[in-house]
């Protein structure tokens, strides 16, 4: 007698002895059984695999339940509430514990992020996945601190790479830091040529209708202001409201020669008159090349 020939109930016991994510992918019945499966099932499932590899692992010990169950991909809301509600739940730290590792998040919750740059493509919105189940992760209260910035700011970078905005406004305001990887997720806002994405990374507390405001008609305005004549205090000043709150990270000029090389002219000149990114340093960078 094969699985397949097996009843659903008998299926479901031998599911979390078996710990195999392979045991799913044995055919089209078996799959179609697992997909169906309430979230309490997925979740003994998930606290088997946990306490197997705790038992044999000081590194996953170490993690904690959160961390390690987050990788499979059937883990779900649905099924974390399952793991919290079940009497077999391994503890988890309190998260105001801050001397425990931090919850990490997973990549494969950004991986299949892509650009919806087309014209028939609905824009992101903040109903898109992964940004509601992290609200649910961020705001639960059993759920230890997280790292944002989990393998060197990959959230955050796959966001800016798909202009996913209200995953990137979510990501920065859970301290999601731009310089990450020697400040990629610039770089990627850089070759988009999106400077509405680029601000958003440089500048904090950027409001919507500032960030998509029609920029060049700003800049044109102030380089208007600046050849007739007067002096750079206005601008200065404007800036200076901003900078009242810091910019969180610093412009090098490496992102002007990204900006220049990438033919992304708009970008280029809010790098140099706005935050004051110097030609001359540009010149030395191009010349050592």
């Amino acid at each position: 007698m094969s699985l397949a020939n097996l009843p659903v109930e008998l299926l479901y016991d031998i599911y979390p002895l078996a710990q195999s994510p392979s045991l799913p992918l044995t055919c089209k019945y078996i799959y179609a059984v697992f997909k169906s499966a309430p979230p309490s099932l997925h979740a003994q499932y998930l606290i088997q695999c946990y306490n197997t590899f705790a038992e044999h692992s000081s590194s996953a010990r170490a993690f904690g339940l959160i961390t390690k169950v987050l990788r499979y991909p059937i883990c779900t809301r649905e099924v974390l509430e399952a793991i919290f509600q079940s009497p077999n739940c391994p503890h988890i730290p309190s998260p105001a514990d801050r001397d425990k590792r931090p919850t990490v998040l997973p990549r494969h919750l950004f991986r299949n992020l892509s650009p919806r740059d087309g014209p028939c493509q609905r824009p992101w919105t903040e109903f898109d996945q992964p940004l509601p189940f992290l609200k649910f992760l961020y705001s639960h209260p059993r759920i230890p601190f997280i790292a944002t910035n989990s393998y060197d700011g990959y959230a955050l970078t796959r966001a800016v790479y798909a202009g996913f905005t209200p995953l990137i406004r979510f990501l920065l305001a859970h301290d999601a830091a731009p310089e990450c990887k020697g400040n990629l997720a610039v770089t990627v806002a850089i070759r988009r040529k999106s400077l509405p994405l680029l601000r958003l990374l440089i500048e904090r507390d950027l409001p919507d209708k500032e960030v998509f405001s029609g920029s060049k008609k700003r800049l044109r305005s102030q380089a208007a202001g600046d050849s007739d004549g007067q002096s750079s205090g206005g601008s200065s000043t404007a800036a200076g409201k901003r900078r009242k709150l810091g910019d969180r990270i610093s412009v090098t000029p490496d992102m002007l020669k990204a900006a220049v090389k990438c033919d992304a002219g708009e970008i280029a000149e809010y790098l140099m008159r706005e935050k004051g990114c110097g030609t001359s340093l540009l010149r030395l960078h191009l010349v050592g090349e």
